[in-house]
C-alpha cells in the first residue's frame, strides 16, 4: 500500500465518510422496494391500470372554450393504491378525480399556479375512479395558437407504479 494511501486510512474523518457511504449504499438498497435477492416485491404493492396514458384532442378552438377528457383508473389488484400528488405541466391544465360514489377531489393543477399538489386520495381493491383533466385554450391568452403538448402527474405509494404521467396533444386555433 502506498504511503499516500496509508496516510488516508489513518485519517479518522475518511475513515467515518467511507463508512457511511458504504451503510448508506446498503439501506438504499433495502429501502427500495427490493427482496433481498433483488427482486421487486411487487406483492406488496398495489397498481392501477390506466384507460387511456396518451391521446389526442385534434383541433381545440379557443372559441369553444374548455376542453375536458375523462380517463379511467382502475384498481385490479388486491391492495388500495393510494394516490400522494396529483399535478399538472401547465398552468392551462387542471385535473380532478370523480370516484364511483360521484364525490370529487379537489381540482389540481401546475405546482406554483393552484395551491398545494398534495392529496390522499385512496382507490380500494376493485374500485374504479375517473380522472377528469380540463384543458383551457385560453389560459395563455388570444395569441397562443399551435400544436401543444400536456402532462397530468399521480404520484402514488405503489413501489411498482410510483408514478403515472398522462400526456395530451392538441392544435389550439382562434
Amino acid at each position: 500500500m502506498s504511503n499516500n494511501m496509508q496516510e488516508i486510512i489513518k485519517n479518522p474523518f475518511v475513515v467515518l465518510v467511507i463508512a457511511i457511504a458504504v451503510i448508506g449504499i446498503g439501506y438504499s438498497a433495502l429501502g427500495s422496494g427490493q427482496t433481498s435477492d433483488g427482486q421487486n416485491d411487487e406483492s406488496a404493492s398495489g397498481v392501477l391500470t390506466v384507460s387511456e396514458e396518451s391521446w389526442d384532442l385534434g383541433e381545440i378552438s379557443m372559441a369553444d372554450g374548455d376542453s375536458v377528457y375523462t380517463v379511467e383508473l382502475r384498481n385490479d389488484s388486491d391492495l388500495a393504491v393510494t394516490i400522494t400528488e396529483l399535478y399538472t405541466s401547465c398552468m392551462c391544465t387542471t385535473a380532478q378525480l370523480i370516484y364511483e360514489d360521484g364525490s370529487k377531489s379537489r381540482v389540481k393543477g401546475m405546482p406554483g399556479h393552484s395551491g398545494i399538489t398534495r392529496v390522499s386520495e385512496v382507490i380500494e381493491p376493485g374500485a374504479t375512479a375517473l380522472l377528469e383533466i380540463i384543458f383551457d385554450p385560453n389560459a395563455h391568452g388570444q395569441d397562443a395558437t399551435g400544436i401543444i403538448s400536456r402532462s397530468v402527474y399521480l404520484e402514488t405509494d405503489s413501489v411498482t407504479q410510483p408514478e403515472i404521467e398522462l400526456q395530451f396533444f392538441g392544435n389550439v386555433t382562434k
